[in-house]
């Protein structure tokens, strides 16, 4: 077989390497995310591109017109297929699936497959009406002259696929905004190319005339190229429309995607009804947000003021991207709170009223009582002194659930409360508090070594008072042992209170957290105790459950969010960097300030080498200080 040389081969050859590479592509992405018919539809779009140009440089690299005449046909296999299929992606890629049944992509095929039936039959030259060989800038070209067939079937046609594809495009990315604007001019400019130069050499218009060299498949070069920067700069297979359309576009928060420069690089139309301006693309996300730091909120709720728009009070939520194991944005979801927050404060407010017009009459009621012992002190009989005891402790015991509820409707942390919080800190001062408990129940308390987590530090100091009040009040044993832990659980903490006492009875343990829901074995406290810690693990994102069997003991757990690499942590005036693995405290510090007395119950304090999630005998991976002497955080 006899060759000749072109630079005109070699955009070309360019051509069928990148449909390649594409194609390729899409088959490594599906075995990563999965087969969706977008990318089968985009792999079978460039496999076609590939046929169609490969065999068109095989036709312009032989000298031989046998060759270069079955090349010539065999071309048309992809050539006559990327029309349809562009159209195919098109709906594909924007969600128009009830297009994409089996009868429509039949329908698309039924003009092409005739079009090959009579290019390889070619009765009475209705599809070639003729070739000659002609030379052009030293090659020698094989030149067609048309039939009837050829222009209605093949031409036609794929101009009329070309303009459908691009009108689905374009009208797609007039609904989507400018986010998707990069991408549809991509589309736009693959899919513009090759009609555009086929229409200008059936024009004769130079240098595109029909006896030059053929630059229909040269000109496939710039839509591969198209598709390639859309694929991998514009992420066309990643970022689709259908997300928009199922995800965020109708979608009642608004969402926000920031690059690693806190640059705005996506926002759907609900931000602007919140904030009271359109976020343009490129936009530093504190010009939207201020004040905001979507790196810290991504274990929190934030309330910001907006700028004028529908919203008094926004919700924002932030959570990282990551792409190939490197961190490449975050995605903000911004919620109106405006009717939370206001139905909070008059929440708040009533609360407040109905708490100080319910503790005037039972304090005036306790008064009287007290009042009524004292004058009637030398008259009372035993049963009368019994009546009149119950009564106090019932009005004493309503005072208290008056102030239990009115802390339970105050807690609500700000924003700027939020901070790196050190848990070993606060169990000890915790149990100084509770010292005279540990010593009368002569109970044993073990605590493990605790983490800095983020949170807001008097409210996690009340779990853990309202925490370790409970387990020794409510372990019903002599001696009892409570032990405190914490391990690692997916980017957070797991904490555990655990006591050896009688347990909770399965038909109870449903109802721990309600509000006012007392110990029937003990039948003292407010039963506002757990609700409130509830709301403290759940302000801060957290879960808190319990598990108990009853005759071995109870163990509450709570998740708190873990301190992200590089918070700065105050700790007695220094500054101090941690990662989420990093612990404020180590084993054997000890601070006078808080050191705890033990004279008959003990506080041990144990370090943990492997606190991760799943570990096993913590206990017995854990070494105990000397004798009972305890250790403050």
């Amino acid at each position: 077989m006899a060759w000749q040389h072109t630079i005109y081969a070699y955009p070309i050859l360019f051509a069928t390497a990148i449909s390649l590479v594409l194609a390729g592509y899409a088959g490594l992405y599906s075995r990563r995310h999965g087969r969706t018919t977008t990318l089968r539809v985009f792999a079978a779009m460039n496999v076609a591109i590939a046929v169609w140009t490969g065999l068109a440089a095989l036709k312009l690299l032989s000298r031989d017109p046998t060759v270069q005449f079955h090349a010539y046909r065999l071309l048309y296999l992809g050539s006559a297929s990327v029309g349809p299929l562009l159209l195919l992606f098109a709906l594909a890629y924007t969600d128009r699936t009830r297009w994409l049944r089996p009868r429509s992509v039949a329908a698309v095929f039924v003009v092409p497959v005739a079009f090959w039936i009579l290019l390889f039959t070619n009765p009475h030259g209705v599809v070639i009406a003729d070739t000659r060989i002609v030379e052009a800038h030293g090659l020698l070209i094989l030149r067609t002259t048309t039939g009837p067939a050829h222009v209605a079937l093949s031409f036609t046609y794929a101009l009329t696929m070309a303009t459908l594809t691009l009108a689905v495009v374009l009208s797609e990315a007039v609904r989507r905004g400018r986010s998707y604007t990069p991408q549809a001019t991509l589309l736009a400019v693959a899919v513009v190319a090759p009609p555009a130069v086929s229409a200008l050499t059936s024009a004769n218009v130079p240098p595109f005339t029909v006896d030059n060299v053929n630059f229909v498949p040269a000109s496939t070069a710039i839509s591969t190229v198209a598709l390639g920067v859309a694929t991998f700069r514009y992420r066309l297979l990643d970022l689709q429309p259908i997300a928009y359309r199922t995800a965020i576009e109708g979608s009642p928060d608004g969402v926000i995607v920031v690059d690693p420069d806190n640059r705005i690089v996506h926002a759907n139309e609900t931000i602007g009804s919140l904030l009271g301006r359109e976020p343009a693309v490129g936009d530093p996300l504190t010009d939207v947000i201020p004040g905001i730091d979507p790196w810290r909120a991504d274990a929190d709720s934030l309330e910001v003021r907006s700028l004028g728009g529908g919203a008094e009070f926004v919700d924002v939520r932030s959570q990282s991207l990551a792409r190939h194991g490197e961190r490449v944005g975050r995605v903000l979801v911004v919620r109106d709170v405006t009717e939370r927050h206001r139905r909070e404060r008059e929440l708040e407010a009533f609360t407040a009223v109905v708490s100080h017009d319910l503790r005037e009459p039972a304090r005036t009621t306790e008064s009287y009582l007290e009042l009524f012992e004292e004058q009637s002190e030398d008259v009372l009989g035993p049963d009368e002194r019994e009546l009149l005891a119950v009564a106090r402790e019932n009005a004493e015991r309503m005072q208290a659930m008056i102030s239990d509820l009115l802390a339970y409707s105050r807690i609500g942390p700000r924003p700027e409360e939020f901070g790196p919080v050190d848990c070993e800190r606060l169990a000890a001062e915790t149990l100084d508090s509770l010292r005279f408990e540990v010593e009368t129940r002569d109970a044993t308390v073990v605590v493990e070594e605790l983490p800095t987590v983020r949170g807001v530090d008097h409210l996690i100091r009340r779990l853990f008072q309202n925490l370790l009040a409970n387990a020794l009040k409510h372990a019903d044993v002599p001696a009892p042992e409570i032990r405190v832990s914490a391990s690692r659980r997916n980017g957070s903490w797991r904490f555990s209170v655990r006591d050896d006492g009688v347990g909770i009875e399965p038909g109870e343990r449903d109802r721990v957290f309600d509000p006012f829901a007392r110990d029937r074995r003990t039948g003292d406290g407010t039963g506002m105790g757990l609700a409130i810690c509830q709301k403290i693990v759940e302000e801060h994102g957290g879960t808190i459950g319990v598990d108990s069997t009853p005759g071995e003991g109870t163990e509450v757990w709570f998740t708190l969010p873990s301190v992200r690499e590089g918070t700065p942590v105050d700790d007695a005036g220094e500054q101090t960097t941690t990662d989420d693995a990093e612990l404020s405290a180590q084993a054997g510090t000890t601070t006078d300030d808080a050191e705890l007395s033990a004279r008959v119950g003990t506080v041990t304090y144990r370090d943990v080498v492997d606190r991760t999630e799943g570990t096993e005998g913590q206990a017995e991976g854990s070494h105990t200080g000397e004798g009972t002497e305890p250790r403050s955080g």
